[in-house]
């Protein structure tokens, strides 16, 4: 099984393989890290932006009884799709194809849970498969020294008041 996640046409693939269910939505979400600190003298914590946490991306999927299975054994495969692992059993990192994920600058993913609920009134299950964005290291070194966007700052244009710019790393 290849590590490429695909979305087209309301299908979804993990490689050659067809996952299961309806695509009934894809979300992505992203949100500034902040620095808390407390101050002496306060109430609260000041927050300093320092760039951006990893995007979380959320597959909601509707998963039908028909002729070849019910939707518990699609359920079943859900699960063992994407609770496969690599060699050192760590969870793996898949590489996403999708025009939505790309204007976020999401190249990378790994699977990090798998929710689902049924009514009493039809015989489906609804699943959300989320996933987390995988930024190796490396990456996210090599976009601050280019300047990339969404890479956190290397140096601050600011200066908090008795603080000198050679204290917040600026010139």
């Amino acid at each position: 099984m290849d590590g490429l996640l695909t979305f087209e046409h309301g299908e979804i693939r993990l490689g050659d393989t067809l996952v299961p269910g309806v695509l009934q939505r894809l979300s992505v979400g992203g949100r500034v890290r902040y620095d808390e600190a407390l101050q002496d003298g306060l109430s609260g914590k000041t927050k300093t932006p320092m760039g951006w946490e990893d995007s979380e991306v959320s597959i909601s999927l509707l998963l039908l009884t028909d002729d070849d299975s019910d939707c518990f054994d699609k359920l079943a495969e859900l699960n063992r799709l994407f609770k496969g692992h690599d060699n050192a059993a760590n969870p793996r990192v898949l590489r996403v194809a999708n025009p939505h994920l790309a204007a976020r600058d999401v190249d990378q993913v790994v699977f990090d849970s798998l929710d689902s609920s049924e009514g009493n009134n039809d015989d489906t299950v609804e699943a959300t498969l989320r996933f987390m964005e995988h930024r190796p290291p490396i990456q996210i070194s090599e976009q601050r020294a280019t300047g990339v966007a969404g890479a956190a700052p290397t140096s601050s244009t600011t200066t908090e008041p008795g603080l000198s710019p050679s204290i917040l790393g600026g010139r």
